[in-house]
């Protein structure tokens, strides 16, 4: 079972900066989560949330901001135990403290209604500018029409499904639409991640990756239920 560094080591350092990047690098983690925006004048950078209201107290969104405004934003002022300057980092910036290290990297993208059009080619073009990055990439949003235009762009690309307010009762129209796409991932909250449902996932010909575990006798069931992997904010939690 994958053991997959959620927004880098986010539960010791500010998620998604650099700092907590290299936090889980040091605690051995190979496989990252992060997700991925795109600022006004066209440079993807690494941010959850479209605006920096919970992370820097700004009302600003990233699609509004030139990436030399973003970089004068503190996202760690949420982080009360480091609240220590970090910005928003480019995905350049995070691929080289983590690209080559990593055997995994899921790239999250946010693009809630085409928010940033276009954005699937420029990713694609990034990945394949660098040697190997392709092979260890696994694309994954909650967007559908942009699990749809990746695959289109690309019948190669590792697509991994998220599916909004997922229950078990929805679990099969689900399915469906991660088959459609072609995803060879399924991504699911813990909180759905019964027995049953991994096993109907699984059966369906897709690895299953469950969100976001941070206990460590929640990792060791779903490891013991088959899940492929597990995203975590404590990259160190099978050595808690």
């Amino acid at each position: 079972m994958r053991i997959i560094a959620h927004r880098g080591a986010s539960g010791y350092a500010p998620e998604n900066t650099l700092k907590a990047f290299k936090l889980a690098l040091e605690m051995g983690a190979s496989d990252f989560e992060f997700d991925v925006h795109r600022t006004k004048d066209g440079v993807l950078v690494v941010h959850h949330d479209y605006d920096l209201k919970r992370t820097a107290g700004s009302e600003a969104r990233i699609a509004g901001l030139g990436y030399s405004e973003l970089q004068k934003l503190n996202v760690a002022a949420h982080f009360t135990a480091d609240p220590a300057f970090q910005a928003a980092p480019s995905l350049e910036a995070v691929l080289d403290v983590i690209g080559r290290a990593a055997g995994l990297l899921n790239l999250e993208v946010k693009n809630d209604g085409n928010v940033y059009p276009g954005i699937e080619e420029q990713l694609l073009a990034f990945l394949k500018s660098r040697a190997g990055l392709p092979q260890k990439s696994l694309v994954s949003s909650f967007d559908h029409g942009t699990l749809k235009r990746f695959r289109t762009l690309s019948p190669d690309l590792r697509l991994g499904y998220l599916g909004h307010g997922l229950s078990t009762v929805l679990l099969a129209p689900a399915l469906s639409r991660a088959r459609a796409v072609g995803a060879v991932n399924f991504h699911m909250a813990l909180r759905i991640a019964f027995k049953a449902n991994l096993a109907l996932i699984r059966k369906a010909g897709f690895n299953v990756f469950v969100y976001t575990v941070n206990g460590k006798e929640d990792a060791l069931r779903m490891r013991e239920l088959g899940a492929d992997g597990i995203f975590t904010n404590y990259p160190d939690i099978m050595k808690k």
